[in-house]
């Protein structure tokens, strides 16, 4: 290739590389830019904090970690006795090893409220998540009054894979805990919310 910058195809040839080579570096900055950019917006929906549903296949999980334990193949016998009598060989079967055996703590409701200090007149929200149920489940929010839990007046079902959304006003001032409970009698874990 002649890059003579004398020569008239030279010059020619030097500015088509220049042009090419600065669409390049120009087309890296700003893929690069539009990637950061795109995953600062994932981050910050939180997106990535969502679950694949369940398909139901046997062995597949959700779990980004499980806990694999692994029982003995033989019991250890843990008492020194001393054998004299001369043994014959016996034939045995081969030992194999044991799988693995997967252990899965199941997954709790959440529940989260935001704001946790609100005014009187002010929404409160509530979200969040019963792990393993479906859309159409009938949710129900509960307040703790007097040590005992009373139902709230709003309800809500929830929707696929078992998330739910809804909002509040109370105009009972001080630590309000509230929770939610399922149709399956299956309950959240408390929030409390500070009413002013």
């Amino acid at each position: 290739m002649n890059l003579n910058a004398d020569d008239p195809v030279g010059a020619r040839n030097r500015a088509i590389l220049f042009g090419v080579v600065t669409l390049v570096v120009v087309g890296a900055v700003v893929g690069l830019g539009v990637g950061w950019l795109g995953s600062r917006a994932v981050d910050s929906t939180g997106i990535d904090d969502v679950e694949a549903p369940d398909d139901g296949r046997p062995g597949v999980t959700n779990d980004p970690i499980e806990d694999f334990t692994a029982s003995p193949s033989e019991p250890e016998d843990t008492e020194d006795t001393e054998d004299t009598t001369p043994t014959e060989p016996s034939e045995t079967a081969p030992t194999t090893p044991t799988e693995p055996t997967k252990t899965r703590k199941p997954r709790e409701p959440t529940l989260n409220a935001s704001p946790m200090q609100a005014n009187t007149s002010e929404e409160v929200s509530l979200t969040g998540r019963f792990p393993g149920m479906g859309s159409g489940v009938f949710l129900q929010v509960e307040r703790k009054e007097g040590g005992v839990w009373t139902e709230f007046p709003v309800t809500m079902t929830t929707n696929e894979r078992g998330t739910y959304s809804t909002s509040i006003i109370t105009g009972h001032t001080g630590p309000n805990r509230f929770r939610i409970t399922a149709e399956t009698g299956e309950s959240t874990p408390t929030v409390v919310v500070q009413i002013v």
